[in-house]
């Protein structure tokens, strides 16, 4: 501990058992979140039933190897130094090795969490032209341009956590990264997932009313309609899974928003005061970490075809490969005239970089 006149007051026993608490949850979450998303990147390469050959996979492809990378990489780097911390029973940074990959860790989650917001928010825009304009989907969205999001999403947000060493103020820094990225890209997150959902439900309403016009058409189309009511089933599917990761990614980063605001603006006379908010940020940047270990488990309990295909590939059906058997659900009231987009991906802000 510091040993000025403030330090000797404050009392470090809530923020430095938050650091434990967090760092034994992390333990928990790093394996579950890399074997998750291990199979999810495995199945998806394999792809038995070709059901993600689609330019929105690449969105989950990026997406997965972000939280894979979170899970290998970056919480193993804050578990470290959370409970050299708590060990050393000390508020200073930790000594090194730990303060390098501590800090590696920061960069790595910052990076790829940040950008792992844009990707979410391709995937809802994606979806929402998909069920809103169905003719000009594989015009606007081309593999091409998934992949360019992705690049281009990388290479921004590692120019800017760059900046830090050529000069410009850490202070400043942290404000923009706060208003610029973590609170308007949330925003805009918020305002796409409610217009997919308008969408969504006015397209949902107006396929009822065409499947019971023609329903009696339907069933004497036979096998090709049988294809049709597939693919309405898939295409409802991965937006309800779009959804809920939208939704999961919101209600999560909003405590690191709402902490961090007051972190950077609440006025903090003692280190008593500035250790508590502290021991909240790590509380709010833990939910992110939460929010990375549940989209593959989304993606199992959301999408049949990911199901099945991760049994093909396990072994556990490897003589059923009829992508037909598990699609057809008496949930099918919709019908979508869109290609098939499969699965899902993930995502998150941490800003341990930042943080002292």
């Amino acid at each position: 501990m510091n040993n000025n006149t403030n330090s000797s007051r404050a009392d470090p026993t809530f923020y430095l058992t938050t650091e434990l608490a967090t760092g034994i949850v992390l333990t928990i979450l790093s394996p579950v979140t890399v074997i998750s998303n291990a199979l999810l990147l495995f199945t998806i390469f394999k792809d038995p039933l070709k059901c993600f050959r689609t330019s929105p996979t690449y969105f989950i492809v990026a997406l997965a190897l972000v939280d894979l990378i979170t899970g290998i990489f970056i919480e193993p780097f804050f578990i470290m130094a959370r409970l050299v911390r708590y060990i050393t029973w000390s508020t200073r940074r930790v000594s090194e090795p730990y303060k390098t990959l501590s800090s590696l860790g920061g960069m790595f989650s910052y990076v790829g969490l940040n950008a792992s917001f844009l990707l979410v928010l391709g995937l809802i825009v994606s979806q929402f032209i998909a069920i809103t304009y169905p003719h000009r989907y594989r015009v606007i969205v081309t593999t091409r341009r998934v992949l360019a999001c992705v690049i281009l999403s990388c290479v921004y947000f590692t120019g800017f956590i760059l900046l830090q060493y050529v000069g410009v103020p850490l202070a400043t820094l942290n404000k923009v990264d706060l208003h610029l990225h973590s609170t308007l890209i949330t925003v805009l997150l918020i305002s796409s997932s409610l217009l997919l959902l308008v969408s969504f439900h006015k397209f949902a309403e107006t396929s009822r009313r065409i499947t019971t016009q023609n329903s009696e058409t339907r069933y004497a189309r036979g096998g090709h309609e049988s294809k049709n009511r597939r693919n309405r089933i898939s295409q409802r599917q991965f937006t309800i899974v779009t959804l809920i990761l939208s939704g999961i990614l919101i209600v999560c980063s909003l405590p690191h928003i709402v902490f961090v605001h007051l972190r950077l603006y609440m006025k903090q006379e003692t280190l008593q005061e500035r250790l508590d908010l502290f021991a909240f940020v790590i509380i709010g940047d833990e939910m992110m970490f939460v929010k990375v270990a549940l989209d593959a488990f989304i993606y199992a309990w959301r999408l049949a075809k990911y199901r099945r295909s991760l049994k093909i590939v396990l072994g556990c059906n490897a003589n059923q490969v009829n992508p037909d058997a598990t699609e057809i659900r008496t949930m099918d009231n919709f019908t979508f005239q869109q290609p098939k987009s499969e699965s899902t991906s993930t995502t998150i802000v941490q800003n341990e970089t930042f943080r002292r």
